[in-house]
């Protein structure tokens, strides 16, 4: 598993000055996550799509 994210936090921490930066991470397997907004039926809610590879460096998440 690369560690692209947690570096990618660090930076914005560094160079921004922010306390705390999570990223879009899912938390018990560590994968990135895109989260969509779908309305229909006069609801909205979020859905996320777990990536297979990391959307940094383009490296295949581990399956367990």
């Amino acid at each position: 598993m690369c560690s692209c994210m947690k570096e990618l936090e660090q930076k914005f921490m560094d160079n921004f000055g922010y306390e705390e930066v999570s990223g879009p991470v899912e938390m018990l397997s560590g994968r990135a996550y895109l989260s969509f907004e779908v309305k229909g039926r006069g609801k909205t809610k979020h859905v996320p799509m777990m990536l297979s590879k990391c959307p940094i460096c383009g490296k295949e998440y581990e399956t367990k």
